[in-house]
């Protein structure tokens, strides 16, 4: 059965269903009134309170339990780095330190921070990026599993009036000490390098206009590097502070050209003249928080078509295939037409929309601050038709599926930084053949699923939403054997599903830095799964009234599951000069157990009511699903 998934648990509104038996002899139609009662389900929309179980690729940096993109917590980060990371710097001049901040929002378990103020990428010195690189090796903290190191330089090379050999120098030492750390696992498996592109260190109050050549110069050198490895990541700190220097009311500033040291946590950039105080800090900390998330997110979009297409496939065996084959009373031909899921709508109000400026994308911006919705309204019919059984062979069915779902969720600033939901549009041919107690049944689908993600930022009070589509193919193959034990019918089967998966190309806007492309992505996967239904036969109550009971468990699990790979370009700042960033994320195997009850009473020949249960075993929390049908023959 369907049942109405929302965040928490509600008595749904009333859905009808409807069938008719076309018969070579007859004429019989069906009204079936169902009322659904739910806990949080597992499927529907996604957001920081609520996501469907699985529904999330690996981030390597995903917290324990994480059922949302923000959910993220990297085991050590190391920081290597000047006095814009030196939290022997910040400390000294009363200013939070973007790495620590970091820490202190959960983002980090541990920080080992090896970055001096003064310190430079090119050699030479004891606080160069290489000496800094020798003490986190030998370190008694070796590099592990999902740990994320940030490279800051380029301040110091460029110098106050810029490098007198062109940053060569610089560029020597940072590829150097870059490779030493990729050839030590920094950016292998679950770990990741971010290598930093500074900000326009020319409109610093102290420095000289003339060193905005090199800037150039250098975050282009930064995004070759990003460019040439997988899981090295540039940030770019360049295009979020030209942004602010030119619009700074927009981002809460109001000064951004001369020091401010008394303003600069309220709404100053420098605190001195070549140093951002504390709100400059709680940007570049935010920054990095945003990279943290912004491919994760994109990839678990896949996850969303999976989810929907296995539901599918369940739905249909369990409404449309079981119901025609336990029915006591089932045509042996004849048409058959069943609506499926829920009629449900929420209610909602006109929303208001904001553009985003800057962006090249016209998506627009919920900014009303409606209550955070999450659940979808599965709608659908199915059309079936039943051959005339010869004698010595099974009975049989073919039939087409439309589905479609529809999550009425509304993306509230003021309570979720990151959230997303999806929808789908299905189209399912099945086909059932019974054959001696045994029951083939082939379902093949096609999805077409739209992703919406909204974003806030409560430190520059700023949003965003994006919208992006993909598509899904299922191909399921199900075996069932039914025999009679004592006084009831056991039935284990065994199931082979084959999904592939495609997200279609997208450009989706930032809060920080420039409208971001994703490439699009293919990934596929193959399950299996098992499972054992009994049902007993009907227990006589007197005056013709009788009841059955069944009862059923099932295991599904990924054979294979493809990881994801995601490439993203930049449109503006320094994208656009072909900085291609790619990252592999990891999608968890599928292993889950369900179990599930039910019950019918037949009150007359024409009328019987059911009673469904089921929940996931190991989280019976977020898996839970009750639904009640009636049912009435005439």
């Amino acid at each position: 059965m369907f049942a109405q998934h929302l965040q928490e648990p509600l008595f749904s509104v009333e859905a009808i269903s409807m069938k008719t038996n076309l018969r070579q002899t007859a004429v019989y139609s069906a009204v079936m009134l169902c009322i659904v009662l739910t806990g949080c389900a597992s499927s529907g929309g996604q957001s920081a309170d609520a996501a469907p179980p699985g529904a999330l690729a690996s981030n390597p940096f995903a917290a324990p339990g994480a059922t949302s993109y923000d959910q993220v917590r990297v085991k050590t980060l190391r920081v290597f780095g000047d006095s814009y990371s030196s939290p022997a710097f910040t400390d000294s001049r009363g200013s939070i330190n973007w790495a620590t901040e970091l820490q202190n929002r959960g983002r980090a378990e541990r920080v080992d921070n090896y970055a001096i103020g003064g310190a430079a990428a090119a050699k030479g010195t004891s606080t160069a990026f290489d000496r800094q690189v020798d003490s986190a090796l030998k370190g008694n903290n070796p590099i592990g599993n999902g740990d994320l190191a940030v490279v800051y330089f380029g301040y110091n090379d460029i110098g106050i009036n810029g490098s007198a050999d062109g940053l060569r120098r610089a560029r020597a030492g940072y590829y150097d000490s870059l490779n030493t750390l990729i050839d030590a696992g920094a950016s292998s498996g679950n770990n990741r390098i971010f290598v930093t592109q500074i900000h326009d260190w020319s409109r610093n109050p102290r420095n000289d206009p003339k060193t905005a050549g090199q800037v150039v110069l250098w975050n282009n050198f930064i995004a070759d590097q990003a460019n040439a490895h997988a899981n090295v990541v540039a940030v770019d700190l360049f295009t979020v502070f030209n942004r602010i220097y030119e619009d700074p009311a927009r981002f809460g500033f109001v000064n951004v050209t001369t020091r401010d040291y008394g303003r600069s946590s309220i709404d100053a950039l420098y605190m001195d003249l070549n140093h951002f105080g504390s709100l400059g800090q709680n940007v570049i900390s935010r920054t990095f928080e945003h990279y943290l998330t912004r491919g994760w997110e994109w990839a678990s979009t896949i996850n969303a078509g999976a989810e929907a297409a296995l539901h599918l496939n369940q739905d249909i065996d369990n409404e449309v295939l079981l119901f025609k084959h336990n029915s006591r009373n089932r045509p042996t031909s004849g048409f058959a037409v069943q609506a499926m899921g829920s009629l449900a709508d929420q209610a909602y109000r006109p929303a208001r929309y904001e553009m985003f400026p800057g962006s090249s994308s016209p998506t627009r911006v919920d900014m009303t601050g409606k209550l955070n919705l999450a659940g979808s309204n599965t709608r659908g019919l199915a059309l079936s038709f039943q051959p005339v059984q010869e004698v010595g062979t099974g009975s049989s069915r073919i039939g087409l599926a439309i589905n479609s779902s529809q999550t009425p969720h509304y993306f509230n600033e003021r309570h979720s930084s990151l959230s997303q939901k999806s929808d789908f549009n299905a189209t399912t041919m099945f086909w059932h053949k019974a054959v001696r107690g045994f029951d083939f049944t082939t379902q093949a689908s096609f999805l077409r699923t739209k992703h919406d993600s909204y974003k806030y930022d409560d430190l520059l009070d700023l949003s965003v939403a994006n919208a992006g589509a993909g598509s899904t193919w299922s191909f399921e193959q199900r075996l069932r054997h039914s025999s009679r034990q004592g006084n009831m019918t056991v039935s284990p089967w065994v199931s082979l599903t084959h999904l592939t998966h495609t997200l279609d190309a997208q450009t989706a806007q930032s809060i920080y830095t420039s409208d971001v492309h994703y490439a699009a992505t293919r990934s596929s996967e193959w399950l299996s799964g098992v499972g054992l239904d009994l049902q007993s036969d009907p227990i006589e109550l007197g005056h013709r009234r009788s009841m059955t009971l069944g009862a059923g468990i099932s295991h599904l699990f990924s054979l294979k599951r493809d990881s994801v790979g995601v490439a993203m370009q930049e449109t503006g700042g320094f994208g656009a000069y072909g900085a291609v960033q790619r990252e592999v994320f990891a999608r968890p195997r599928i292993n889950r157990t369900q179990i599930g009850f039910n019950a019918a009473v037949s009150l007359s020949p024409t009328f019987n009511v059911q009673a469904f249960y089921a929940t996931d075993a190991g989280d019976m929390k977020q898996g839970q699903r009750v639904s009640l049908q009636a049912n009435m023959q005439f």
